[in-house]
Order: C-alpha cells, then structure tokens, then sequence
C-alpha cells in the first residue's frame, strides 16, 4: 500500500500530477482544488490510496489525511466510484460536505458532480453514522459563519483564492475550537504553507 508520497512535482495534467520519488515517477489523480495549489518544481507531500482494478493501479492524492478519509468514506457508497469521489473533493471542502451530510442536505449534495438525488439520499444514509466529531473537540465545525467569512477575506488579501482559503479554512476549523478568529488563521495558514 502506498499511503503518502512526498517529491518532486514534475508535470500537471487536467487532474493528475506526477511526483518525482526515489527516481520513479509516480501519475497521481487529485482533486482540483490541489492542482491549484501547487507548481511544477515544487516539493509535495500527498496523502495517498492505491485503488488495484483488474487492469490498471491507480493512485488517489490528498493534502490531508482528512481529504483521504472522506474519499474513502465515499469509495463505501454503492453508484460512488473514484472519479466521482475526487469530484465530490474538488468542489466541496470536507467539513462542508460533513455539513451537508449531518444535516440532510439534499440540495448540497445534489450540486455536487455525479451526484443525483438517489446517490444523495444514499451517502446521507450510509455515511450519517460514519461522520462523528472527535469526542475531544466538540466544539469543532461550530465557528460562527460571519468569522468564517471574515477569515476567508483576510485570506484572499493575502493572495490565496477563494477556494484554497476556503478549503484550508474547512482544515482548520477541526483544530480550533469556538471563536477565535486569529487561532484560525494560524491554522489555516499552516495548511496552505504545506504546499
């Protein structure tokens, strides 16, 4: 198994990259909000899954641990193959679609790629059970919306795009219990500096 790469990136492609590791270059499937994220000459470090099928061995990458857990979460849901789960990564950070998934949230989910209202209702009732908050932070995903916006802003005037601030706002909101705004940010920060 191959759980995490960490090399050289030496070529994008529309949604994979490949990692230059030991000498092997290894092609990586990734959602897009990554791609954006990273360079061509950059070092990485990739959370990974090796998916065997009978004629090929492909390999899935994350930024986080977190992003390859609810890949495989979603790989658990019959009609959710995994283009469909990098899909579902490339346009909903993963506390979002927890979010969407505790509270029902058909219609979020629906607008998701691949995502009809049958597969919806299927990943609520699937993995509703399967999405819990660590027992330590109770708190966490709880940050007011008003702050979360607040800290997407101060984010993109650093330069970050909605998205990255987003995603890493989504990380980071796991970590930092209640409303500090400026715990937050730090964290966030801490994400986007891995890549």
């Amino acid at each position: 198994m191959i759980s995490q790469l960490k090399g050289m990136l030496i070529s994008k492609g529309k949604d994979t990259v490949t990692v230059m590791v030991g000498g092997i270059g290894f092609e990586v499937n990734v959602p897009s909000g990554l791609l954006s994220t990273v360079e061509t000459g950059q070092e990485v470090h990739l959370y990974t899954r090796l998916l065997v099928r009978d004629d090929s061995l492909d390999v899935y990458g994350f930024r986080s641990p977190e992003e390859r857990t609810l890949f495989d979460m979603l790989m658990t849901v019959q009609g959710i193959g995994p283009r469909t789960a990098v899909g579902v990564l490339s346009s909903l950070p993963v506390m979002e679609f927890y979010k969407a998934v505790l509270s029902r949230d058909e219609a979020t989910l629906t607008k998701l790629p691949g995502i009809g209202k049958k597969t919806a209702g299927r990943i609520i009732v699937e993995l509703r059970d399967k999405i819990g908050l660590p027992k330590d932070k109770p708190d966490i995903g709880l940050a007011p919306p008003d702050m979360m916006g607040e800290a997407t802003e101060a984010l993109m005037a650093l330069g970050y795009s909605r998205q990255e601030a987003q995603e890493a706002l989504s990380l980071a909101v796991r970590s930092v219990a209640g409303s500090d705004l400026e715990a937050l940010l730090r964290e966030a920060l801490k994400y986007l500096a891995r890549f």
